[in-house]
């Protein structure tokens, strides 16, 4: 009997070791689905449009002028700074290739703010109408507009 106590415990002891190593897997999982990137540039996002791989109809916020966006090919790659629309989108460049991702809304944000994921003094884009803004952890994780050049972005 004693014997199967200590097998008892052991296997509860690797039951419980592998439920947090789990945990922590899925946690990571979790907040790796929330990120910062560095929006593309005027002239990586121009590149972009016109390599064929932007979805006709995007609107993607860049890098650049406050709230300014790229275009897709059905409206000629143009670049401008819209109004009374919503940006569901952004064109981040990973040091070689730029691509388009899904801008967080405002709760995954606030929540990704509020873990210390999202530099002290960032000012990121969000899903939202043009120029809506997360402000980091130094700000207080406020959600707000911004008619600054951002530079940012959170994505899912």
């Amino acid at each position: 009997m004693h014997r199967n106590l200590i097998s008892a415990r052991s296997a509860r002891a690797a039951l419980l070791s592998a439920a947090a190593a789990l945990g922590i897997i899925v946690a990571a999982a979790a907040s790796a689905a929330t990120h910062e990137v560095d929006l593309a540039t005027a002239s990586q996002a121009l590149a972009y449009c016109k390599s064929g791989k932007m979805p006709g109809s995007d609107i993607a916020y860049i890098n650049g002028g406050p709230g300014l966006v790229q275009y897709g090919p059905n409206e000629h790659c143009k670049q401008r700074i819209p109004t009374d629309i919503a940006i569901k989108k952004a064109v981040q460049f990973n040091g070689k290739h730029a691509s388009e991702c899904n801008l967080s809304s405002a709760a995954q944000a606030t929540a990704f703010c509020n873990g210390g994921s999202m530099g002290e003094y960032d000012i990121d884009y969000i899903n939202g109408k043009v120029g809506r803004t997360i402000s980091g952890p130094g700000y207080g994780c406020v959600v707000n507009y911004s008619s600054s050049s951002i530079g940012n972005a959170v994505c899912r």
